[in-house]
């Protein structure tokens, strides 16, 4: 009786070690990764309706950008990582403004150094 006690318990204990292995768990993002993540989907939005001329669409994506990027700039201790962010927030707003005058060249242009400038930000959380 001791034996089968003994090989359920280690059964079930297996099967409970494989069902916790196999469960598919994904880390989660800290703030800083999520807001590069919507800056870069933003950017990818931008970059997507320029080609179709979609200049509305590009003036609500850039003025979304520029605030949200304003907004975390001001609260980053880090000099460099400040500016940096700044700096796409003014971009942002550059871009938003050659859109609405339908200017799809300068669009271009500061999207280009808008993804430039994601790219280079240091990681850190707002």
């Amino acid at each position: 009786m001791k034996k089968v006690i003994a090989l359920l318990s280690v059964a079930i204990f297996t099967i409970a070690i494989f069902a916790f292995a196999a469960k598919d768990t994904k880390p989660e993002l800290r703030p800083a990764q999520k807001v590069m993540q919507a800056r870069v989907a933003w950017l990818a939005a931008i970059n997507k309706n320029l080609e179709a001329k979609k200049f509305k669409a590009i003036v609500k994506d850039a003025k979304e950008l520029a605030a949200q990027t304003q907004k975390t700039g001001e609260n980053i201790p880090n000099p460099l990582g400040k500016e940096i962010t700044l700096a796409i927030s003014t971009l942002a707003k550059d871009v938003s403004a050659a859109a609405a005058k339908k200017n799809g060249d300068v669009v271009k242009g500061k999207a280009g150094r808008d993804q430039g400038q994601v790219r280079r930000v240091p990681h850190q959380d707002p």
